[in-house]
Formats: C-alpha cells, sequence, structure tokens
C-alpha cells in the first residue's frame, strides 16, 4: 500500500509538472476517472500537498531578497540605565538605548563569505562591519577585505552582544581605536576617536596544526588605513596589526597582540604603537580573563607618551547557563610619565539568562578616586539585551 502511494505521489508530481494549465484538482479528479486512485487516496494527497505549500510560505520573506547563497538576517537590542554618584561631572541618571544593530551575513559557494553590519542606536546610523572573506585553504589561510576588526587584544575581538560585563576595560577603550587614545589626559593626544575597534583594510587568518580535536594556534595579520571606520586615510603610510593565539590544552588560549601605526596628519607626531598579552580558561561552569596592554602615543608637540594597563576577570555560573557572578580589576594609566593619572576600577556584576536570546546585566563599579574624570565616581548600570 505505501509503496503505491509513493508511485502515485510521484505520477502526481510528474504530471502537475508538465500539465501546467491543469489545476491541482484537475490532475486528480483526471486520475480518480482514469481508476487510477480511489477518492480516499486522492483526499490524502490533497492534505499532504496543502501542508507543503503551508511550509513554503511560512518560509518565505516579508521581502524579495535575491542571493546566489545563504543568506542570514539577525541582530540585537542593548537598552541601558546609569546611575553615577557624583552627577556635576557626568550625564544625569537615565536610560538609553545603547545599540539597535542588524546584521547580515552569507556565503557564495563554498569560498566566498560577506558581513554587512549596521548600528542604527546613538544619535547616527553607523556601518560597523562591511566585509568580503575569500578562504582559498579552508581553514588554514583566508583573506578579509573590508571593514574589520582590527586583529588586536581578546576583549576588543569580542563583540558587544558577548561581554561579561556592560562596558569594556579601560585600556581596550582607550589605546584599541574605542572611546580614543587621550582617556581624559591632555597630554596625550586623541589620535582617532572611537571607531568601535575597526577599521579598513585587508586581512590574512587562519588556523593551524590539528590539535586536541582543533587546531593548536590561530593568526591574524592586517593591513589598515589607521583612519577608523567610514573614513578616507589622511596619509600614505599603512598600519600593521598582528594577533597570535595558541590552545595548548583544552579550555587555555594564550595570545599576543602587536600594533604599528602612523596618524601625522592629525597631530605633529601621531606615531602608535602597541603591544599586548591576553589569557582565557574555562572549566565547567568558571571562566577566568587577563590581559596586559602597552602602548605608545604622539602628541600635538611631537613628543611621546608611554601608557600602559591591563585588567583580570573571573566569572562563575552558579546555575548553569543561567544566573553568572562576575568580579573585575580594571587599571589604566594614560601617560606613564606624569604621576596621579592612573586610575582603578573594582567591578562586581551579575548576569542573568533568561534564554539564548534575552539577558540582563546589572554591574556595580567602585573607582579608587584618581586619575581620569571619571576615576572616583562609582557606578551602577544595568543593560537588558534583546537578540533577535
Amino acid at each position: 500500500m505505501k509503496l503505491r502511494i509513493a508511485l502515485i505521489s510521484f505520477a502526481f508530481i510528474l504530471i502537475a509538472s508538465v500539465a501546467k494549465a491543469q489545476t491541482t484538482d484537475d490532475v486528480l479528479n483526471l486520475l480518480i476517472a482514469k481508476g487510477t486512485i480511489t477518492q480516499q487516496e486522492a483526499d490524502s494527497l490533497r492534505a499532504d500537498y496543502a501542508i507543503k505549500q503551508q511550509d513554503v510560505k511560512a518560509k518565505q520573506t516579508l521581502f524579495g531578497v535575491n542571493s546566489f547563497g545563504k543568506l542570514s538576517i539577525d541582530g540585537y537590542t542593548q537598552v541601558r540605565y546609569q546611575s553615577f554618584q557624583n552627577q556635576t561631572v557626568t550625564p544625569a541618571d537615565g536610560f538609553d538605548v545603547r545599540r539597535v544593530r542588524l546584521d547580515f551575513t552569507g556565503t557564495i559557494g563554498s569560498q566566498f563569505d560577506y558581513r554587512a553590519q549596521i548600528d542604527f542606536g546613538g544619535t547616527a546610523v553607523t556601518p560597523l562591519d562591511m566585509y568580503i572573506v575569500y578562504k582559498p585553504f579552508k581553514d588554514y589561510l583566508k583573506f578579509t577585505a573590508g571593514q574589520f576588526y582590527v586583529p588586536f587584544s581578546l576583549e576588543n575581538v569580542t563583540s558587544d552582544k558577548s561581554l561579561d560585563f556592560i562596558d569594556r576595560s579601560q585600556v581596550v577603550n582607550a589605546l584599541v581605536a574605542r572611546k580614543g587614545d587621550n582617556s581624559n589626559n591632555k597630554f596625550v593626544a586623541d589620535s582617532i576617536g572611537n571607531q568601535n575597534g575597526r577599521d579598513v583594510g585587508i586581512q590574512a587568518s587562519g588556523s593551524l596544526i590539528p590539535f586536541n580535536g582543533g587546531k593548536f594556534v590561530d593568526y591574524y595579520v592586517a593591513v589598515l588605513n589607521g583612519a577608523g571606520i567610514n573614513a578616507v586615510d589622511n596619509n600614505k603610510d599603512r598600519d600593521i596589526s598582528a594577533r597570535v593565539v595558541v590552545h595548548p590544552v583544552k579550555g587555555l588560549d594564550l595570545g599576543g597582540s602587536y600594533y604599528n601605526g602612523d596618524d601625522k596628519f592629525v597631530v605633529k607626531n601621531g606615531d602608535r604603537f602597541r603591544w599586548g598579552f591576553e589569557g582565557a580558561y574555562a572549566y565547567k561552569a568558571f571562566t577566568v580573563k587577563a590581559e596586559l596592554i602597552s602602548g605608545q602615543t604622539g602628541n600635538t608637540l611631537g613628543a611621546h607618551f608611554d601608557q600602559q594597563g591591563g585588567y583580570v576577570q573571573a566569572g562563575y555560573f552558579f546555575v548553569p547557563k543561567k544566573f553568572q557572578f562576575v568580579l573585575k580589576y580594571d587599571t589604566y594609566d594614560p601617560n606613564q610619565n606624569v604621576s596621579g593619572l592612573q586610575s582603578t576600577f573594582y567591578i562586581a556584576g551579575a548576569n542573568y539568562y533568561f534564554n539564548s536570546w534575552a539577558k540582563i546585566q546589572v554591574d556595580y563599579r567602585k573607582a579608587d578616586g584618581k586619575g581620569a574624570t571619571n576615576s572616583g565616581n562609582d557606578l551602577f548600570s544595568t543593560q537588558l539585551q534583546i537578540v533577535f
């Protein structure tokens, strides 16, 4: 009986495909009249066909997308509340829609990927990731061209939606093209400002040496404009950035980063040198991460100033995949040649994951009262995130 139904179904599909002038019911009625199938079998075929058509319609989008490969559209939004202890030097308590991002990713054939991520939060629409990836040798070597993360620092290349804390570390914000190089320090030039840790250029990367079910080493080498995102370069020199991460044992990642750049059209001697070391370890519900980053930045007077900072953080899931408690020690000195500028934050936080697409974060930051403007200004913040 099952074989007969299968043969009839195949015949029905074949006849329907060539007899376009006839409707589905016409074909079925013709088969019934010739005694090929019974009325009951025809009703069963009609029901199966209706279900399949519903599935097809459910998968259709509300707008037409022409693509030669797979296209995925997702995104996330973050709504934040902040309350500073001292509001004389900072905005008053309040809410803000911090990020609203749409992320378009896709593949064309087996060797090309692409991505376009746009941020609609804040006061302007900002294109963030805009790049094409060519993969001639699978995981061993791929080329990325366009606008992408500067390959420097573990925290810098971690997506905003995946951070354990609401805000990034001081040294990453200051030295990896996020909130600016000066960190409220008038002695050091703000070279390229907040670029969301990204730049425009070309990158070679890959994973090498099979080890422990994965690869032993990941590498990234990029040639960049050095002018930041959505901008034309202001000089003929290119910036170089590189990052290498090894995985010696399961759960342990150790890496180093290097950056050498120039920005002489903005300041008199705008050379930017950066180097850093990173480590991360995860074991069951426990995680620990640490980074040490040093840098040297020129200013309008033609001098260079040494900068250094780092962080150590730990997290533990008291309820697996649900409730996480996190602690962080975060310190940064924007000019090691001048005393009294170093600032240190002690941060305690909690993350609750409602499910895989929604979480709420609560952080309390205790400042040491030294250094930059907001040092000594404790901060309570909470943030709700939805991924869609």
